[in-house]
């Protein structure tokens, strides 16, 4: 049987290592533990020039990634029968700033050939964060009226 005095060494030991541990975790930096993260924010139609849909998106990715954005517009108003109307937008890798804080980028979505979108349309758009093996990392959808 241990002497007591070893039992309280071996004790305070395990009890001091238990909070130094602690303590490293909650002071350690939040950017280490940080994940890629994507919140689409404001959606609209702009007309001035030929119709495209401009889409406000919010990211953050690790330092260092090599990632980029792909964005997808669908029209959910269209006749029965009928394709939906696509516009799609990417944002490549040297055009993100991948870093411990969150940034804000606008996005020109692009109608693929034939597809018409107009005032009043609802769309549903999906932003995704993916690596160039095409493995999402962050998504998030939106359906906005135009």
């Amino acid at each position: 049987m241990l002497s007591s005095r070893l039992t309280h060494r071996v004790t305070g030991t395990a009890i001091a290592t238990l909070m130094l541990t602690a303590g490293a975790v909650a002071i350690a930096s939040p950017a280490a533990a940080k994940a890629n993260t994507m919140t689409l924010d404001r959606i609209a139609l702009d007309t001035r020039n030929a119709p495209v849909i401009k889409a406000y998106l919010t990211y953050s990715c690790d330092p260092g990634s090599d990632v980029h954005v792909t964005t997808t517009a669908t029209n959910l108003d269209t006749p029965d029968g009928s394709a939906p109307s696509i516009a799609t937008a990417t944002l490549p890798n040297d055009k993100l700033i991948c870093d411990a804080a969150r940034h804000v980028e606008r996005l020109t979505l692009s109608p693929q050939p034939g597809a018409v979108f107009q005032q009043g349309d609802d769309v549903k758009v999906v932003a995704t964060i993916v690596n160039p093996a095409g493995v999402e990392y962050a998504q998030d959808e939106k359906i906005a009226t135009l």
